[in-house]
């Protein structure tokens, strides 16, 4: 630009000399308590060169809805569920006190994004998972050049100390069972079967069909779109697990859902009948691991069958064998459990009993 150019633009600009010193004055109490020097002009042109690369990067930012946005498209692949718990942690990210909205995801710091997490969730489950999505936004901005780094790295995780589920005591695990097998319950007994002697998480379970079992490998398919951690898995079909489903006419031909219609109420009917009113999420999996590891003592095939990255959650979460006892964990799996099964209003003899003359 000329200094005649210069000349006219400022002009237009309507810019006083009073303003000129005004904002000369503004940046020398901007470094109020500096050492600035005596030499004026250089210090501003380096406050304006400073100025404008801040400015330029703004620029080339978005919003945080912005950078949710392409987020969450970019995951449009995931089931229906977890989108929408996605969007709950985003939605309550962007409302409410110290929203995130509208912010500049670029000028987004530690102390405003740890803020905006313990305002909105309070308990520790909460924190780490909304914490994890808030992670994921920034790591989307920085693919996109929108941010130069991801400021929930500086964010500690919390601690959580899972609560050990123990496994079910075994006369609640043949009432169950018995009670399943009456009129009034029999479509849950293929869910219940799978979730005690496969293993299978509630909701993937929902999402299985007959047509995932294959009778001739005694294997259960379960694919990446059925499970939790999205990748897919072989459960051994145990000879007690067919023998249950055997049991229901035409097993091996039914086609479509495990789950019946009305699903959830049915099994709560079946709980209630059997005098489980208080239930522990999960526990019929949980029950699966420790009668698995008592009876077969092979940690490697359980991790397998769990679908666990790791040992370390089956250690320290899923194994509990308080009460599970060698004999119980030999009549779990046995096929004969589901001929001795009798009424849960007497007392049910088990394979073992019946071959003691019990």
């Amino acid at each position: 630009m000329s200094s005649k150019e210069y000349r006219d633009w400022l002009k237009k600009q309507s810019l006083s000399n009073p303003d000129v010193v005004r904002l000369g004055r503004e940046l020398l109490e901007r470094f109020e308590g500096e050492e600035v020097g005596v030499d004026l002009i250089n210090l501003c042109r380096d406050a304006i060169a400073s100025g404008y690369t801040a400015y330029k990067k703004a620029k080339s930012s978005v919003t945080f809805s912005e950078a949710v946005r392409v987020s969450l498209r970019e995951r449009e692949g995931r089931r229906k569920r977890t989108t929408q718990e996605l969007r709950n942690i985003c939605n309550r990210l962007m409302s409410g006190e110290h929203a995130l909205r509208d912010q500049n995801l670029r000028a987004l710091d530690v102390e405003t994004c740890r803020t905006a997490l313990e305002i909105r969730f309070q308990t520790p489950r909460q924190y780490a998972k909304a914490r994890s999505v808030l992670h994921s936004i920034f790591a989307c901005g920085l693919r996109h050049g929108w941010c130069s780094e991801n400021p929930v790295q500086g964010i500690t995780a919390p601690t959580m100390v899972e609560a050990r589920v123990n496994a079910m005591p075994w006369e609640d695990i043949l009432r169950l069972l018995s009670v399943a097998m009456r009129v009034g319950h029999r479509r849950c007994m293929a869910p219940l079967g799978l979730m005690l002697w496969a293993g299978v998480r509630p909701a993937e379970l929902e999402r299985l069909r007959w047509e995932d079992i294959d009778w001739e490998e005694n294997v259960i398919n379960l694919s990446a779109r059925h499970t939790k951690t999205g990748g897919s898995r072989h459960i051994t079909l145990y000879p007690v697990l067919r023998e249950w489903l055997l049991t229901i006419p035409r097993a091996q031909t039914l086609r479509g859902a495990i789950c019946p219609p009305n699903w959830l109420r049915r099994w709560k009917a079946l709980r209630r009948a059997s005098g489980l009113r208080q239930w522990q999420q999960d526990i019929l999996r949980h029950t699966f691991a420790s009668y698995h590891l008592k009876h077969w003592h092979d940690l490697a095939r359980l991790q397998e069958e769990m679908g666990h990255r790791s040992l370390h959650l089956l250690r320290t979460r899923y194994l509990s064998m308080h009460g599970v006892t060698a004999r119980h964990a030999a009549d779990f799996w046995s096929p004969a459990l589901i001929a001795s099964l009798g009424e849960p209003s007497s007392p049910t003899p088990t394979p073992s009993s019946q071959a003691n003359g019990r």
